[in-house]
């Protein structure tokens, strides 16, 4: 059985991460440009600097886009576990979610030069539990307005949330689970959790849920991925060289012209 789930979840993550790894930033600056985004500003293939060079409207739309390879990674493991093989039918789900933000940070069709997990990683809190993802977006929306840079959003948003995911009771849970028996337990009593994605098994009619446990680890481990990939940002921030990424606060122009009106 455990050796059946490990190999059915392996081989739906290697198709996660070749998912993952495709670059909408990529494709889409050099489809608009005929320039590659990792010759141009920061030189990294995320939603950030491609809206350096083709606009923040653009930006916007790569950002969803990346966070919908993490749903799509998930979606494709949920339909492999409709295949009628035990190999498959135990899949745990949000691992290959995990393999997609890989793919997307070290694509195997780009020379591993991708970006840096942020969208992905929202994208998977979006996943696993919609209070989560709340969580995340808010936080990072708020702290780039003030702070005018996107990895202080970045980094403190996937910190914060990647704590707050430990907690059970966010999941809907009353004690710490290991096994899904707690999800089981959840999902069959009809009561409520924001962990959406998890009730997916019921389709395949397996017997095991993906656990507290393991969503943590993955939630842990992209987080871990996350700040790794901006360890550059983390040291100009230290020495106060990180640059802005929106010219002025929007909060700031609210406060001016309040005043202007006294």
């Amino acid at each position: 059985m455990v050796w059946e789930i490990i190999a059915g979840t392996f081989i739906v993550s290697v198709i996660s991460y070749l998912i993952g790894s495709y670059s909408f930033s990529i494709t889409i600056v050099k489809l608009k440009t005929n320039k590659d985004v990792r010759e141009e500003g920061s030189k990294n293939a995320g939603a950030t600097n491609a809206s350096r060079v083709i606009g923040k409207k653009w930006g916007i739309v790569i950002m969803f886009l990346d966070a919908f390879k993490i749903l799509l990674a998930v979606l494709i493991a949920l339909a492999i576990s409709q295949i009628p093989l035990n190999i498959f039918q135990n899949v745990i789900l949000i691992i290959p979610g995990l393999f997609a933000l890989i793919g997307h940070c070290w694509p195997i069709y780009y020379k591993f030069k991708g970006g840096k997990a942020v969208s992905c990683f929202m994208g998977l809190m979006f996943t696993i539990n919609w209070i989560a993802g709340i969580i995340m977006f808010g936080t990072w929306v708020i702290l780039v307005l003030t702070s005018r840079k996107v990895s202080i959003g970045s980094i403190i948003a996937s910190l914060l949330t990647a704590i707050l995911m430990w907690i059970p009771q966010i999941s809907g849970l009353n004690s710490f689970d290991i096994d899904g028996s707690g999800f089981a337990q959840i999902y069959s009593n009809n009561d409520f959790t924001a962990v959406w994605y998890n009730q997916l098994h019921t389709l395949n009619h397996a017997n095991q849920f993906d656990s507290f446990l393991i969503i943590n680890l993955v939630t842990t481990l992209s987080m871990i991925i996350l700040l790794a990939r901006h360890w550059q940002n983390i040291e100009r921030l230290i020495k106060g060289t990180e640059p802005y990424f929106i010219k002025k606060s929007l909060f700031k122009k609210k406060d001016q012209k309040a005043k202007d009106q006294v």
